[in-house]
């Protein structure tokens, strides 16, 4: 039998203060050493049992391989194992204690620490020698997609994006591209007809997939990067069964599919979008210069963007609507009503805190409707010191997005549908730390309240 176990040395809790924490490093480095020895004498007795190989994980995420009877041998960081069973290691003040546990996808989303890896098992990603995305210097644990097998012929029954027809703002523009493949598939339709200048194309392209050299160049990539065929206008498609989708049809859809499916399909939408996310170079369909998606990590993070620790918190007040939205919210997932529109320091705190974020940048992005939201932070005395803004000058949409999606962290409001994307992002790539819905206990302590399901929920951008 191919059997795995896998061995996961968290990094001690900062359930001490933060002030103990500095003073006890040293003494903790020393009783981490002496937990690697006791890991290996627990990894000598499952050996025994006759598995494969033991994945030992030190407190800096560096992955050793000791396969049985041939030594210890470093292997490279990204490799992924996938495991059914977990012995994990809390600290508290009295020391640490050795839980093994069964661990479904969604209760692996947080780590105990933001200081290891922040990545989490991908499904497609288990062996070593696969290529890993790269956004704006910034690594992945997601594999890039492989290359699609397109028809590049127009079928019979075709399915035609409406030219401007537009539902929404960007958030909700996303979703509807989401969906327009999983429409296509459930109705069966023969092909995907996007207008060159719709409102599709504008929502996409000032993001991804600029116009650098040629249209003909672009008009193929993007068509072989989705399996669509982009048209200039309906005459195109003369003699074809045409079926004319509205945005907001495509926006309120829910497919009957199956859930699983659903979301594998996503992803992969996702991670092909960031295949050729823009750097400032080309044009999108009505030839308007593009920004660059890179602009505020390389701003805010400077030359140490690729290795740079840092939280995002995403504060948007949704044009009045917020308290609405995030009540309704709150009825499907339970999440608090309020607290993800305040963003009030405890809130913030009760997520940063445990995963030793406060000793690290913390970049507020907003739609600029409350910045009361900023001031507040700002004066706490724990998060203050670390609370700032995106450089006026390099904060866009885009840049924004790419930054908070990167994160070590990120804190959003699940009713926005922007906050949304970027958190389905994070799962696509792999990344840890995600944080929409969350709740008091009986107890007056912050929880998550609900998985992926919701994150890639129908009532989520509502």
């Amino acid at each position: 039998k191919q059997i795995i176990h896998q061995v996961e040395m968290e990094h001690f809790k900062p359930t001490f203060s933060r002030r103990a924490t500095r003073a006890k490093s040293r003494k903790s480095r020393i009783g981490n050493s002496l937990i690697v020895i006791s890991v290996f004498i627990v990894a000598s007795i499952l050996l025994r049992d006759a598995p494969d190989l033991v994945i030992l994980f030190d407190c800096d995420g560096q992955r050793f391989l000791t396969e049985k009877n041939e030594g210890v041998t470093i292997i490279d960081e990204n490799v992924n194992v996938k495991s059914d069973v977990q012995v994990g290691f809390e600290s508290d003040a009295e020391g640490f204690e050795a839980k093994s546990e069964t661990t479904s996808e969604s209760e692996s989303n947080h780590s105990t620490s933001a200081f290891e890896d922040n990545y989490i098992d991908s499904n497609d990603n288990n062996e070593r020698d696969v290529e890993l995305m790269e956004i704006c210097g910034r690594k992945t644990a997601a594999s890039i997609p492989n290359p699609k097998q397109c028809d590049s012929s127009i079928g019979k029954r075709v399915l035609l994006v409406e030219k401007w027809d537009k539902y929404g703002r960007t958030g909700n523009n996303l979703r509807e591209f989401f969906h327009l493949f999983q429409y296509a598939k459930d109705e069966k339709f023969d092909t995907i007809a996007i207008v060159k200048e719709g409102w599709m194309t504008d929502a996409i392209m000032k993001f991804w997939y600029a116009i650098e050299e040629s249209y003909e160049d672009w008009q193929k990539k993007f068509e072989e990067a989705f399996c669509v065929k982009i048209i200039s206008n309906k005459e195109e498609l003369k003699g074809q069964d045409i079926y004319e989708i509205k945005s907001g049809d495509l926006f309120y859809f829910n497919s009957p599919e199956d859930k699983k499916v659903k979301v594998d399909n996503q992803k992969d939408l996702i991670k092909t979008l960031f295949q050729s996310y823009n750097e400032g170079n080309g044009v999108d369909a009505l030839n308007r210069t593009v920004n660059d998606m890179c602009s505020a990590i390389d701003a805010s993070l400077g030359e140490e963007k690729s290795t740079a620790v840092y939280s995002v918190i995403h504060s948007r007040k949704l044009e009045g609507q917020g308290h609405k939205l995030l009540e309704k919210t709150s009825e499907v997932t339970g999440c608090d009503p309020v607290a993800a529109l305040n963003m009030d320091p405890d809130y913030v705190k009760s997520i940063l805190e445990p995963i030793g974020m406060l000793d690290h940048p913390i970049l507020l992005i907003s739609d600029g409707e409350n910045p009361d939201v900023f001031k507040r932070l700002h004066k706490d005395p724990d998060i203050g010191p670390q609370i700032r803004e995106v450089p006026k000058e390099s904060s866009w949409l885009g840049g924004d997005m790419t930054l908070a999606i990167m994160s070590n962290a990120f804190i959003g409001n699940p009713a926005s549908s922007l906050s949304a994307f970027i958190a389905q992002s994070r799962v696509a790539f792999g990344l840890n730390n995600t944080y929409l819905f969350r709740s008091r206990d009986g107890g007056g302590e912050w929880k998550d309240v609900c998985d992926e399901n919701c994150i890639f929920g129908p009532r989520l951008a509502l």
